[in-house]
């Protein structure tokens, strides 16, 4: 029971007892009242909001937003797969990626739309649940191989937030997730993603504020379950944003993809093609891929905020199908 609940109980077996008090003395001028009076009916309904506002199913859905708790919440925007928040929320998030390909990639150019949707549910003020990997996405090529589509894999995890000051807006989370194979995308007989055993995710994501900058990093190891067939990788990003004016905040933001284990599903003169995040060649010289990229970010409302970026491949991209990347999103939490 919290604080508000129990006061309001002891206010109202105040009024009972003062009640009953009053039926025993012999006074005929004194008040019998209700036992309840219609302020203490309401602190008693106050009491019960507050207790039940916060929770579901026996769940903390406000997670890291509850009271007392963080006020500060704004979430990456570009490597919206593997860059996940340290926040513990309750939120669905409708997402847009518009993806160039470099006109010095194999195909000379082309264009990929990506849509996909992330949910993320607070377990309890600490512990989440997320599915951040889903979605559609089409591939039109403008040489060499002919256009594609297809489903996305489908990630999805926990994440444990171990150490939280409400007071500088720090948060250091861990988390796990598992991709799921679920469809191949392939063109040309080139197997683009949905190949393989899927994938275990281990990272770490932390924030802190400075004022009214905010600052947000995180670090991951995307580990292929069958290395003869996907790519094993690193993913590191950093963000960083300002409150220019009241839920207002221009971001930057730099993301990184380093191969550490090479597959041989692509070799030869093909062997040097890199997917980066949503699609994963298996490549047996894959490199890194870096990107930067700036946006914003603007508080709707107090549940709903909206996100632009747009990201361009600093490392060398001939190999690369990163060439240029808006995304948009709509984040909605409670």
């Amino acid at each position: 029971m919290g604080r508000g609940a129990a006061f309001a109980l002891f206010l109202t077996l105040g009024a009972a007892g003062a009640a009953l008090a009053a039926e025993n003395t012999p006074n005929e001028a004194l008040d019998t009242s209700p036992l309840l009076s219609s302020e203490t009916e309401a602190l008693v309904a106050q009491a019960t909001e507050e207790e039940s506002s916060d929770t579901f199913l026996g769940m903390d859905i406000k997670g890291s937003l509850g009271d007392d708790r963080m006020s500060r919440y704004v979430p990456p925007v570009s490597n919206f797969i593997y860059n996940e928040t340290p926040y513990i929320t309750t939120e669905v998030v409708p997402i847009y990626a518009y993806h160039r390909l470099s006109d010095d990639f194999i195909t000379n150019g082309g264009h990929a739309n990506v849509v996909a949707v992330q949910a993320r549910l607070a377990i309890t003020e600490r512990l989440g649940f997320i599915a951040t990997k889903d979605g559609y996405t089409w591939l039109n090529f403008k040489d060499v191989l002919p256009d594609t589509s297809g489903w996305n894999n489908i990630a999805a995890g926990l994440k444990y937030n171990f150490i939280s000051i409400p007071e500088s807006e720090t948060l250091v989370t861990g988390g796990l997730r598992y991709e799921i194979p679920v469809n191949d995308i392939s063109s040309g007989g080139i197997e683009l993603a949905g190949d393989g055993d899927g994938f275990l995710n281990p990272f770490v994501t932390g924030a802190t504020t400075f004022g009214k900058f905010g600052l947000q990093a995180s670090v991951g190891a995307n580990f292929a379950l069958d290395s003869d067939v996907d790519n094993s990788f690193v993913h590191y990003s950093v963000h960083g944003d300002y409150e220019l004016l009241p839920g207002f905040f221009p971001l930057v933001e730099l993301n990184g993809y380093t191969a550490f284990n090479q597959a041989d599903r692509l070799t030869g003169a093909l062997g040097d093609l890199d997917g980066a995040d949503v699609l994963n060649f298996g490549s047996d010289q894959r490199g890194t891929t870096v990107t930067l990229g700036g946006g914003i970010r603007y508080r709707i409302t107090d549940h709903m905020l909206f996100g632009l970026s747009a990201e361009t491949a600093i490392t060398d991209n001939d190999d690369s199908v990163f060439g240029t990347r808006v995304v948009t999103d709509l984040t909605v939490h409670f």
